[in-house]
């Protein structure tokens, strides 16, 4: 059985929520989303009202005056707004409401929207004007008041709120002196909220007729002066409804037949008002999935561990977790079993922390914790080790078995003092060297960490720029046909050639590529480069090109390929891609896609590094691939171990009877291209034949080998 999803609780919490019109606004004041309650209020379907700006519901009069925009700025200022006043429908029928706004901040402090809960009180209103005028009736026109006073019966019957009219000054029996509260009036609601089975309680005593919890309430209410305004905070008071939160007023009048004065005592139900308060609230500082403390109170959280720290002179630690191999599994199962997993590891690390500390979920497969007052580093060490065992066990759901890793940043606070997000930043590095380490395990962070960010960020800068600037080129090495007679194409490398550090690995800048999302931008550069520069060729020779698995998210990819095709004029014939292995570990349904709409455009697919990693003879039953490229690492222990020589045989044995093309790459000696030739590699590529080098050096090399020839 799962949690329920944030979906549901919002149905179930809000948008079922009939009394009150809640909805969101943005920062401009234009409505977000709509519920029940907004559609019954002011009569606008979702779809007529979503997108238009709230001050549709103010008379054209208030708009001139600027109240919406008031509203807003209040709101702003002060993080909230209330009111009461009038607002239109949709079929310009006026209604009396009172209006709440409370702005929205991010965990930056940026403003994004404001949530607002609107109320219907006419009716209220309404009677309370009756109320009012029929009492100043009373007194002025005493002759007429037993007409009035029945009109005032029936105007407080009719009252959605709880009305009771109290005799004061009356004393007690016991000599003591106390006053003893006749109940001269109870409307409907207050018989319904305060008398047990909604009895009957005219002319009877508050302490005889009521419970002790109750009749305690309004005697308090009764003691205060009757200013017409509500105690300072709302009262929880055991009913025969059960605990309800009360809101009451008091207004002192006098008896039109000289018996003395009258407590009118008006008492408001909020029970459900603020549990929908406290809900919103709620769900804009938790996950919805996990019900964990969001972004927003986890910094909260930070915060205060930090200050609590600088006061008895400990520390607050910071964990920064990521799950490894999360993605594969979101990819291959769907986000129904990636959340069942979320929710099943949340429970797992809760029971390895503290009651004190803080476990949060920031977002996807992020989480992070607050561990308040530490006191050796060791301590936080501990910790991190403790959640990465908790995961380790299989995840066992719906009749399958998940293993993740957790990667781990543990940052600690300085006596000299820290900031929250001084202590996400460093978290967040010391995460990244973890993950960088071989993953599933923790790093702390070091000052060395932050100069290792640095760099890194330059360097995203200066690839930026060298996109930009031309700085990108493409070095070709040559791919030989069997029997070694001809160079049948050429395998396209990126290098970059920075101006101030010179020739940048691409070890280096690839992976940064990837992990910022430059790799889109820098693959179709390599794209388009290398099918301009193939299409000079006048020999027909082939051009290979890699694809980074990260590509393959770009759902523009296969229009970016035929697009440097088409601007090149090269055949597509004459193009061949090449993906790892990885490409089918994730999302493998969505990019057998991809490839089967690479493969109709007539370009070649090859299978690059296959042998390494997580190999599967179902890959190559998988999508029909045009070539098998055999790692180097075996080419170059194939001489020394006999399983390298072992898995050559077993691909060249499984390819040609599947009739696809193998291309051995790394061959550095004769021995080991005479060697290949024999095991019936069809294809060679490696520093025997030639070294990656620019276009124009490839040119040169290719003419020498045909005269040689």
């Amino acid at each position: 059985m799962t949690a329920p999803s944030s979906d549901l609780i919002y149905r179930l919490l809000v948008q079922s929520v009939v009394d009150y019109a809640i909805y969101l606004l943005d920062t401009d004041g234009n409505v977000v989303n709509w519920n029940a309650g907004a559609e019954r209020a002011k009569g606008y379907r979702a779809d007529e009202i979503v997108g238009r700006n709230f001050a549709v519901f103010y008379s054209e009069a208030d708009r001139a005056a600027g109240l919406p925009q008031k509203a807003l700025a209040t709101a702003r200022a002060e993080s909230r707004f209330e009111a009461e006043g009038w607002r239109l429908r949709k079929d310009g029928t006026r209604f009396w409401t009172n209006v709440v706004i409370d702005a929205i901040h991010d965990d930056d402090g940026k403003l994004v929207g404001f949530a607002k809960i609107t109320r219907d009180i006419t009716e209220r209103h309404q009677q309370q004007l009756k109320l009012v005028e029929a009492k100043e009736l009373a007194e002025q026109y005493s002759q007429q008041m037993a007409t009035v006073s029945h009109f005032l019966d029936s105007v407080i019957s009719n009252m959605p709120d709880s009305v009771l009219a109290l005799a004061t000054g009356a004393k007690g029996d016991d000599g003591a002196g106390t006053n003893r509260h006749e109940i001269l009036l109870a409307n409907g609601h207050a018989r319904h909220l305060f008398a047990t089975g909604g009895a009957d309680i005219k002319g009877r005593l508050v302490r005889d007729c009521l419970g002790a919890e109750v009749a305690e309430y309004i005697e308090r209410l009764a003691a205060m002066p009757a200013n017409g305004h509500a105690p300072s905070d709302d009262s929880l008071v055991q009913t025969p409804l059960g605990p309800r939160t009360l809101r009451s007023r008091t207004a002192l009048g006098s008896r039109p037949d000289g018996g003395g004065d009258y407590l009118l005592v008006i008492t408001e139900d909020v029970t459900d008002e603020l549990a929908a308060y406290a809900q919103i609230h709620h769900m804009a500082q938790h996950d919805g999935l996990t019900n964990l403390p969001n972004r927003t109170f986890f910094h909260q959280r930070l915060e205060a561990a930090i200050r609590d720290s600088s006061e008895d002179g400990t520390h607050a630690a910071i964990l920064c977790l990521d799950l490894d191999n999360f993605k594969n599994i979101n990819d291959a199962f769907g986000h129904g079993f990636g959340d069942k997993i979320l929710l099943m590891l949340a429970g797992r690390l809760k029971k390895c922390l503290r009651e004190h500390d803080t476990l949060a979920r920031l977002g996807g497969d992020e989480f992070a914790v607050v561990l308040p007052r530490v006191r050796r580093v060791d301590e936080a060490q501990h910790a991190a080790r403790r959640l990465i065992d908790a995961v380790a066990p299989p995840f066992a759901i719906d009749g399958h078995s998940f293993t993740v890793g957790l990667s781990i940043g543990i940052a600690v606070s300085s006596q000299e003092g820290s900031s929250a997000e001084q202590l996400l930043r460093f978290g967040d590095m010391a995460l990244y060297e973890a993950k960088r380490n071989g993953r599933n395990r923790y790093e702390l962070f070091h000052p060395d960490l932050e100069a290792a960010s640095r760099v890194r960020r330059q360097m995203e800068i200066d690839l930026r720029r060298a996109l930009h600037r031309g700085e990108l080129q493409m070095h070709y090495q040559p791919i030989i046909e069997k029997e070694g007679c001809r160079i049948s194409g050429y395998e396209a490398l990126i290098r970059w050639q920075h101006p101030v550090k010179g020739q940048v690995p691409p070890m280096e800048f690839i992976p940064l590529a990837e992990e910022t999302g430059l790799i889109h931008e820098l693959g179709a550069r390599a794209l388009n480069l290398a099918c301009q520069e193939a299409a000079t060729w006048t020999n027909g020779a082939t051009v290979a090109v890699n694809l980074s698995p990260v590509q393959f998210k770009n759902s523009e990819l296969v229009k970016a390929v035929a697009l440097a095709l088409e601007d090149a004029g090269l055949p597509a014939r004459r193009l061949e891609l090449e993906i790892t292995e990885s490409v089918l570990l994730a999302n493998t349904e969505g990019n057998i896609r991809t490839l089967q709409a690479l493969k109709d455009l007539g370009v070649r697919i090859s299978l690059d590094d296959f042998g390494t990693g997580y190999s599967s003879l179902s890959y190559l039953r998988s999508f029909p691939f045009d070539k098998i490229k055999i790692d180097k690492s075996f080419v170059r222990d194939m001489g020394e171990s006999r399983e390298a020589m072992a898995i050559i045989r077993a691909i060249t044995g499984l390819s040609s009877s599947l009739l696809i093309e193998i291309t051995a790459e790394g061959v550095e000696t004769e021995e080991q291209f005479r060697q290949l030739q024999v095991e019936g590699c069809s294809h060679f590529q490696g520093y025997l034949f030639g070294r990656p080098v620019a276009a124009e050096h490839r040119v040169e090399e290719l003419d020498t080998r045909a005269t040689a020839q």
